[in-house]
């Protein structure tokens, strides 16, 4: 059985795994293009899991993403096509980004990070302004600096 499928893309940084979700036209595949070279420009491993629709099922208590075989190792580029790309098969995820409207974010939330279940796993999330990869990328960083206190940065 094929496991579910979310409107979502999916990056690994260096460890750790991303899940970004919004709609369409939020900027999903920009941010994702924008990390992956982050990480790559600091020395980091910096890969495409899925681009705009990615597979997630649960495993031993972990969350697993891995993209649909159509899709596999392709990125949609606004305004050039669908290009061929370096990716990873499949990963875990350790941190859910949430595209959104920049007026739906809060300014000072009480907690830095939200939480959601996704196939029955509690994840961290972070919300993000879409189309703003700029200030997305500085809150994922702040967000994996949270989750990973002693680790390296990666973006």
């Amino acid at each position: 059985m094929t496991p579910p499928a979310v409107h979502a893309n999916c990056v690994v940084v260096g460890t750790a795994g991303l899940l970004i979700r919004g709609g369409a036209g939020s900027g999903k595949t920009t941010l994702s293009d924008i990390l992956i070279e982050a990480a790559r420009a600091k020395g980091n491993l910096g890969l495409l899991v899925a681009d705009d629709y990615t597979h997630v099922a649960a495993a031993n208590g972990r969350l697993e993403a891995h993209a649909p075989r159509t899709i596999e190792g392709r990125m949609e580029v606004r305004g050039f096509g669908v290009v061929e790309t370096r990716f990873l098969p499949h990963a875990q995820v350790h941190l859910l980004v949430e595209l959104k409207q920049a007026d739906a974010i809060e300014r000072m939330p009480e907690q830095a990070l939200a939480t959601t279940c996704l196939e029955g796993v509690h994840l961290p999330v972070v919300m993000c302004p879409q189309n703003d990869p700029e200030h997305s990328l500085r809150l994922i960083r702040w967000a994996l600096r949270h989750l990973f206190l002693k680790g390296p940065d990666y973006i």
